[in-house]
C-alpha cells in the first residue's frame, strides 16, 4: 500500500530530466508541489486508468513498465539511464513495482507549464544578449498570475508591445477611481500601493512592489475603475502595455491546430515533425523522422528551417509547441501545431465500459 511522504528536496529533483534543466528558483517552487511515495513490491504505480496527467520519477527500487506496441516489459532500475525520465513518458502505458520503491509524483500540467515558461525565459535572455534588448526573463521567471491568463504563444508578443517609461520618486502612476488604460510591469524600482478608505478618507498602505512585479490588470479585465493608487517610491523604469493590446493578447492566437490523424496524413504528404522540447526529452522519446529545435533556441535558429517545408510542431501537451508555432508563423513559415501533444497522441485507447 502506498505511503505518502511530503518531503522532496531540490537535489532529488535534479537527478531527473527535464527537471535538471529548470532554473533553481523553479526547482525550489516545484519541490513544494511534489510528493514522495513509498511503494510496496507488486503494487501498480499507474495503469491506463490514470486520469490526471502526472510525471512520475523512480527514486529507489525497480519497476516493470508496459510499453505501447511491445509485449516484453521494460525493466527500470533507480539510478540507471532509463530512470532519469518520467515513467509516464508518452508510450508508457503502465508500471508495476518489482521491489519496494520510492517514487516522486509531479502534477503534469504544473511541470509542463514550468517547462514552457523556463524555455521562454531562456529565449528572452538570449535575445537580450544578442540584440541589446531589455532582458524580459525576470518577468517570465516571476511566473505572474497576470501572465498565466495570457496564452503561452502570446508571451513573446507581449514584450514586443510594451513601452519603457522612466519614472521618478514620488511620481503618480495610477489614481484610485480613474479609468483603466494601461497594464504595468516594473523593470526596476519600487512602487507604493495605497487605497483611500471610503468612510474615513484615510489612506491605507496596501503593498510595496519591486522589480518584476505587475499591476493595473484588474481594471482592464473587469472594465471597472482603478481600485488603488500607485506611486513610485524610487527612481525606476516601468514597462507599459496599452489596454487594447493587453486584452487582445488574452485571446487565443489563430493557429492551425491539427489532430494526430490529420498530422499523420500531412506527414505522408511531405510535412515534417518539429519537436520544440529540450534535447534530452527529444532523445528519450520522439516521433519518427522528427527534427529537434528547442523552443528556447528557436528565435536564434529560425534560419535553419526550410521555408518551402510544412512543419508540424509538437511538445508534450501543446503549450510549448503553440508558442513555437506562433513565432514560426509570424516569420512566414508554413506550420501547424499538434493538438494535445504527445500526451494525447500516445495515450492508450480506452475501451468502452
Amino acid at each position: 500500500m502506498t505511503e505518502q511522504i511530503n518531503e522532496v528536496d531540490q537535489g532529488q529533483l535534479k537527478q531527473f530530466e527535464p527537471l535538471a534543466s529548470l532554473a533553481e528558483h523553479r526547482l525550489e517552487q516545484l519541490s513544494t508541489l511534489t510528493t514522495l511515495d513509498l511503494i510496496t513490491s507488486g503494487e501498480t504505480i499507474f495503469d491506463d486508468k490514470l486520469t490526471e496527467k502526472q510525471a512520475i520519477f523512480l527514486l529507489e527500487g525497480e519497476i516493470d513498465v508496459t510499453v505501447k506496441g511491445k509485449e516484453e516489459k521494460l525493466r527500470v532500475i533507480a539510478g540507471d539511464a532509463k530512470a532519469r525520465f518520467s515513467l509516464t513518458n508518452p508510450g508508457y502505458l503502465a508500471a508495476v513495482a518489482t521491489s519496494a520503491s520510492k517514487i516522486i509524483r509531479v502534477d503534469g500540467d504544473v511541470l509542463d507549464m514550468m517547462m514552457a515558461w523556463d524555455q521562454l525565459a531562456t529565449a528572452e535572455t538570449r535575445a537580450a544578449e544578442d540584440d541589446s534588448q531589455i532582458d524580459n526573463s525576470k518577468f517570465l521567471n516571476g511566473y505572474h498570475k497576470s501572465f498565466q491568463q495570457i496564452p503561452i504563444a502570446h508571451i513573446s508578443e507581449l514584450f514586443e508591445r510594451v513601452e519603457p517609461i522612466p519614472v521618478e520618486p514620488g511620481e503618480l502612476i495610477i489614481s484610485q477611481g480613474d479609468e483603466g488604460d494601461y497594464f504595468y510591469l516594473i523593470e526596476y524600482g519600487v512602487a507604493r500601493v495605497t487605497r483611500t478608505d471610503d468612510d474615513s478618507g484615510d489612506e491605507v498602505h496596501l503593498a510595496d512592489l519591486g522589480e518584476g512585479a505587475s499591476f493595473g490588470e484588474d481594471a482592464l479585465l473587469t472594465n471597472n475603475k482603478r481600485n488603488a493608487t500607485v506611486r513610485m517610491d524610487t527612481r525606476g523604469v516601468l514597462l507599459r502595455l496599452y489596454k487594447d493590446d493587453f486584452l487582445e493578447l488574452l485571446s487565443q492566437p489563430a493557429l492551425n491546430w491539427v489532430t494526430g490523424k490529420e498530422a499523420a496524413a500531412l506527414v505522408k504528404q511531405g510535412a515534417k515533425w518539429l519537436d520544440v522540447r529540450h534535447s534530452m526529452e527529444f532523445r528519450q522519446s520522439r516521433l519518427p523522422g522528427a527534427i529537434n529545435l528547442p523552443l528556447h533556441e528557436l528565435r536564434q535558429r529560425m534560419d535553419e528551417l526550410d521555408r518551402g517545408q510544412h512543419y508540424i510542431c509538437y511538445c508534450n501537451s501543446g503549450r510549448r509547441s503553440s508558442a513555437g508555432t506562433f513565432a514560426m508563423a509570424k516569420a512566414g513559415l508554413k506550420v501547424s501545431v499538434l493538438t494535445g501533444g504527445l500526451y494525447d497522441l500516445m495515450a492508450p485507447i480506452k475501451k468502452a465500459s
